[in-house]
């Protein structure tokens, strides 16, 4: 019982660790980008909206075009014999 307390208390800080970087790289990333449409900072725009998208992504926000309704579809392959032989 006492192991599983030391347990959950490591894992506390472990992931507000995780957090609070996620949040530093979020915050660097969003400011470059500013400061790179501002002009005042060349760097790749593409490399910093990746890092955006890739943050957010861990926290399962993604963001796209939802209009018209064209969800992805599922698809089930279990009986495909693509590729197999």
């Amino acid at each position: 019982m006492a192991e599983e307390k030391e347990e959950k208390e490591g894992a506390d800080w472990g992931d507000l660790f995780g957090h609070a970087i996620r949040f530093l790289i979020l915050t660097w990333s969003l400011s470059m980008m500013t400061l790179g449409y501002m002009g005042r900072v060349r760097i790749d725009g593409a490399f910093t909206a990746g890092l955006v998208s890739g943050v957010l992504g861990s926290y399962g926000i993604s963001v796209g075009n939802k209009k018209n309704g064209n969800s992805p579809k599922i698809v089930d392959n279990s009986k495909n014999k693509v590729g197999i032989k």
